[in-house]
């Protein structure tokens, strides 16, 4: 069988199933950068394209070692070892437990993808490329110890995120109790973290300067602008305490990021302030 292009409602459950030594393939880069490869891999019964740069590798990846390493993969595998979250590695990354979902919409809907955005900033896990995450699994008891202690708050495991999805009409597909088939890659999982840190404080800062820029016109109403102001600020708070949670999970310290914005805010806050 020959693969060009695969339809993910038509997709055999069998095929997209992980066995044995097969492997689940995240192609990484921008749509053109990956081109070339993905039409390459397709032409191989053993590959599977189940989404935009996602794969499902058979048991002779090997054979294909020099193409895929022509460009930044995550590869996965099977594994039923969960560690738990305090279990000491060389690497926090490298060996631990990861569930992935990889969505989409034929034509998405404003009202749709601005749903999505919600559900992202909303969600543990973090974006590896364009439709698809990457998100810890937690032991059951670490999972409610962590999210489940302030309700209105908690965060979407990868379970949550995948039904939320479907309940708003994408297509998606979800694995679970995998980990990287290759130690190595975990690099790039801490550049995943950095990039989805710094997008999801992107909207709220450029907000910000963009109420810096408007307080210098003397016909902007103050009170619109301190409405604003006090809206970017609760996403601000929403987005602190997620990723104030991302430490305990990820490993990643996002103190410094967060303070830059909070210090934006209070000193826009202020220069709206000092109009009246």
């Amino acid at each position: 069988m020959i693969v060009n292009e695969v339809n993910t409602e038509s997709i055999n459950p069998a095929q997209i199933d992980l066995k044995g030594t097969s492997r689940l393939v995240v192609l990484l880069g921008s749509k053109e950068g990956i081109r070339g490869v993905s039409k390459k891999l397709s032409q191989y019964d053993d590959f599977v394209r189940v989404g935009k740069g996602l794969f499902i590798a058979g048991s002779n990846v090997g054979a294909y070692t020099d193409l895929l390493h022509s460009l930044p993969i995550l590869s996965f595998i099977r594994t039923r070892e969960i560690p738990g979250i305090k279990t000491r590695l060389d690497d926090p990354h490298a060996f631990r437990t990861y569930s992935i979902v990889s969505y989409s919409f034929n034509n998405p809907t404003p009202g749709q993808k601005k749903r999505v955005e919600r559900l992202l900033r909303r969600s543990m896990g973090i974006r590896i490329r364009p439709g698809i995450l990457l998100f810890p699994v937690l032991r059951a008891r670490e999972r409610r110890k962590i999210l489940d202690y302030e309700k209105e708050r908690s965060l979407l495991d990868s379970k949550e995120f995948n039904n939320q999805l479907k309940s708003i009409g994408a297509r998606s597909m979800r694995w679970s109790r995998l980990r990287l088939a290759e130690s190595s890659d975990s690099v790039q999982i801490k550049e995943a973290i950095e990039r989805t840190l710094n997008r999801d404080l992107l909207s709220i800062e450029t907000k910000l300067h963009q109420l810096r820029e408007l307080s210098k016109d003397p016909s902007t109403p103050t009170d619109a602008l301190r409405k604003q102001s006090l809206a970017a600020l609760r996403r601000y708070r929403n987005l602190k305490f997620k990723w104030i949670l991302t430490k305990t999970f990820w490993y990643y310290d996002a103190e410094k990021s967060l303070k830059r914005i909070y210090n934006l805010g209070l000193n826009t806050k202020y220069m709206i302030d000092s109009r009246d």
